[in-house]
């Protein structure tokens, strides 16, 4: 099963008061790359992600890790050693950090929606999916179409552990419902299921995993969940 959880950052007085407390509870190379960011929401996505991962992981796996740092995949993809089983991908964007949670290969995006960059989409998206594109109603429509084929599209290549190695353009993502969707045009995608989730107004959430069994919902936790 693939869950999906999601924590929103604070302010930024209130998150520098409860800063220094965080930060014991994450290995020191972690402290020390937080410690490089110069902007403090920089700073809060990057500990409130991992921060987010390990309780998830400690409550999976009955095992705490402030002291194990996480290995990293030959693409950069984070991943817990030692942990057969239990697979993890962190996301973040705006105002939202999510982190997806899964017994199998997962991975995730977040995206604050905005005017959608239409080099971007020219230059990444297939034919298809640009097409989807064009047939837009309007600016508002062609957000919603845009944000939800790039966080699915994202999500894929998170959950391959290529990141933007692999092009955007070389797989589409085909809908075949209200909020179902394949991937197509690839022979890599097979076996790759995926899933939208809704989050708050503003935003597009998207899971990929190697396993159709998703949590219909995204739960909710606090800072203060993850400092208790």
């Amino acid at each position: 099963m693939t869950e999906i959880f999601a924590v929103s950052l604070l302010e930024e007085s209130a998150f520098e008061n409860l800063r220094p407390a965080l930060m014991t509870r994450v290995p020191e190379v972690t402290r020390m790359k937080i410690g490089s960011f110069l902007r403090s929401n920089d700073a809060q996505r990057s500990l409130l992600g991992e921060l987010l991962a390990r309780n998830l992981l400690t409550k999976k796996c009955g095992n705490d890790l402030p002291d194990t740092p996480f290995s990293t995949g030959e693409k950069g993809k984070p991943g817990p050693d030692g942990y057969q089983g239990v697979h993890f991908n962190i996301s973040h964007s705006g105002n939202w950090v999510v982190v997806a949670l899964s017994a199998d290969a997962v991975g995730v995006d977040v995206e604050k929606m905005r005017k959608v960059p239409e080099g971007v989409a020219h230059r990444f998206f297939s034919e298809k999916e640009n097409n989807l594109l064009n047939d837009a109603a309007g600016e508002a429509e062609k957000a919603e179409i845009f944000f939800t084929l790039w966080t699915l599209k994202e999500s894929f290549l998170k959950a391959i552990g290529t990141g933007l190695t692999k092009s955007l353009s070389s797989f589409t993502v085909v809908k075949t419902g209200k909020e179902e969707f394949i991937l197509a045009d690839d022979p890599e995608a097979e076996g790759y299921f995926l899933k939208t989730f809704y989050l708050c107004e503003g935003y597009k959430l998207a899971a990929c995993a190697t396993a159709d069994r998703f949590t219909d919902h995204v739960t909710i936790l606090t800072v203060a969940d993850l400092a208790g």
